[in-house]
């Protein structure tokens, strides 16, 4: 029953992030300037963007009861899980499969800061 339940909270969890990475493709595709080719990126931002996470602790809050549930079950349920660190896990590989170019671009600058 408790690997049923797991792999429920699992496949809802995944759809939550589908949905929040569909979000974030909408904020994101605002602000993406499209060339004739290829994607090119206001490095202007890309850099105000490096400032502001290389600057302090910065943190992401969302809002989501479901994913909520999810982690702190885990979190309960699961000896040495971390919120934080799978979090960061799930993002970081969505956001790498999702936004390929943008990602390596960022990662670039963050490491000359």
């Amino acid at each position: 029953m408790i690997v049923a339940e797991k792999t429920a909270t699992a496949i809802k969890l995944a759809a939550d992030l589908r949905e929040l990475c569909w979000r974030m493709r909408m904020i994101f595709n605002k602000s993406i300037e499209v060339g004739s080719k290829s994607r090119s990126f206001n490095l202007k931002a890309l850099d105000e963007a490096v400032k502001g996470a290389t600057s302090n602790r910065r943190t992401i809050g969302i809002w989501s009861p479901e994913i909520s549930a999810v982690l702190w079950y885990l979190k309960k349920t699961t000896p040495e899980f971390s919120i934080s660190e799978e979090a960061r896990r799930l993002l970081d590989s969505e956001l790498q499969a999702t936004y390929p170019e943008l990602y390596k671009l960022a990662k670039e600058r963050i490491s000359k800061v």
